[in-house]
């Protein structure tokens, strides 16, 4: 190769060098404008980063600051109670969510409701549990009433077929609203009660809602072995206490005897009375326990899955808005017991025939009578009348005649006294509110002895207020 090819050729190697340090440099300036870029987006994103870190460090501490001051207010109300603060604090969660105010539930009425169970007994909506139900939030107590399956409602004895009982009323109408109906107004006829409300349950709702509280503590009082493979029920749980879930409920409620065709005993009530008092047990149960502390918080969600699981005429805005009462319930006070009747053979069927002079003894009591001291406490500030009042009253003077005058003072003013029984002496006279009565319900009550001072007790079906007489009030000689 000559000088001049080589020169040429050199040339053009610097030529190309110098191209490609062009390049090179165009690629690491290109280079650093990424990373320079991926650099800002990399501040940017870690900005973002503390900015929502801090966010929700500031929620937390929001958070924290206000169930710290709930929670400090819960305890400055309820004294520190854990209990009644718990209960106090789904109270006014409850409150919040229904947009109600205390006001609100202290004027709330008594609500009457006739609960109905269901079953399809050879192919029928035999209503086999049918209780007569009322809830009275301003004085917190409760009462219900079975009444039995076969109970006579017919128009004739003399041509009575299965059809007369009061558990087919309700399937002769095809059930629904109407078939609920129609035995709403048997059921009045039976007791004399307006009753405007209805709940039919079915076995499904009944299995989610005992689920849902994570089952119910239960002592079966027999053992129980039946099968009936029409129906796919099979019925198999040993007596003793035990948890009872949502399917040993339904095994539990629809038991009426076993295989052999043994069933409850005479002491205990039999087939059918046997089953009532199972039943209304086992409800009483379930209530105490999904009032406990665990399942306080669940009651809105509790009567949610109810209303997805039942037929009623109920609304549920309605039925919400007893719930920051009904969390404060307590079961002791629920009173329950089963219509009055007898067996009877009409037509060569078996019947149970309600006695109704009996049942206005019970309806008196229990459902009446709580209505007319409910409606007398609406009015704050008002004295309860003497005769909407039972008492129970304790001698402790160890002086039996200013123990009897005591009596007859507080008969004489109407008081209605439940018993009178003999305890050790004490000093000074003790009267135990035991059914939240105003204060100046009690003062009229210490008025009437001259003597007493006032103490919360224990919620009781027996007694709204509990007396120990003492030694302040013997009649000085």
């Amino acid at each position: 190769m000559g000088r001049r090819e080589r020169r040429e050729q050199e040339e053009r190697e610097a030529k190309e060098r110098k191209k490609q340090e062009k390049i090179e440099r165009k690629n690491r300036k290109k280079e650093k404008k990424f990373k320079e870029k991926e650099d800002r987006k990399d501040n940017l994103f870690l900005k973002i980063v503390k900015f929502i870190l801090k966010f929700i460090l500031i929620v937390i501490l929001i958070v924290v600051l206000f169930v710290g001051c709930f929670v400090g207010w819960l305890g400055f109300k309820y004294n520190w109670n854990p209990q009644n603060m718990l209960k106090g604090g789904a109270k006014e969660v409850a409150l919040m969510i229904t947009g109600q105010s205390q006001e609100d539930v202290n004027n709330l009425d008594p609500i009457y409701c006739l609960v109905m169970g269901v079953s399809t007994d050879e192919g029928l909506l035999l209503t086999d549990t049918i209780i007569v139900c009322a809830y009275y939030p301003r004085t917190q107590q409760a009462s219900m009433m079975s009444i039995p399956r076969d109970t006579f409602v017919g128009k004739s004895e003399y041509r009575a077929t299965s059809s007369d009982k009061i558990n087919a009323v309700y399937a002769n109408y095809e059930g629904g609203k109407k078939g609920a109906d129609k035995l709403l107004d048997k059921v009045e006829e039976l007791t004399d009660l307006e009753i405007d409300n209805y709940i039919v349950v079915k076995n499904e709702g009944l299995i989610k809602i005992v689920d849902e509280i994570g089952g119910i503590y239960f002592d079966v009082p027999i053992n129980m072995d039946y099968d009936d493979w029409s129906q796919d029920l099979h019925i198999h749980l040993k007596a003793g206490k035990q948890l009872i879930d949502g399917e040993k409920a339904e095994q539990l409620l629809r038991f009426r005897h076993n295989n052999n065709g043994s069933s409850y005993p005479d002491s205990y009530g039999g087939e059918d009375l046997g089953r009532t008092q199972t039943q209304r047990d086992f409800i009483t149960e379930t209530i105490r326990q999904t009032l406990k502390l665990k399942n306080i918080s669940k009651i809105n969600s509790l009567i949610k899955i109810a209303f997805a699981n039942t037929e009623t005429n109920m609304k549920l805005d309605y039925v919400l808005k007893y719930s920051p009462a009904a969390v404060e319930f307590d079961a002791n006070s629920l009173q329950n017991a089963y219509m009055p009747g007898t067996p009877v053979m009409y037509s060569n069927f078996s019947f149970y025939k309600a006695d109704k002079k009996e049942i206005k003894k019970i309806v008196d009591e229990m459902f009446t009578f709580k209505h007319k001291v409910a409606e007398v406490e609406q009015e704050e500030g008002v004295p309860v009348e003497p005769q909407y009042l039972t008492l129970k009253i304790y001698d402790g003077t160890g002086d039996k005649a200013s123990f009897e005058e005591a009596v007859e003072r507080l008969k004489s003013k109407g008081y209605n006294i439940k018993t009178t029984e003999l305890t050790s002496v004490v000093k000074n006279t003790r009267i135990i509110n035991r059914s939240n009565k105003n204060e100046e319900t009690i003062d009229e009550l210490i008025n009437c002895l001259g003597a007493g001072d006032e103490e919360k007790g224990k919620i009781s079906s027996e007694c709204d207020i509990t007396i120990i007489i003492g030694q302040d009030v013997i009649i000085e000689e």
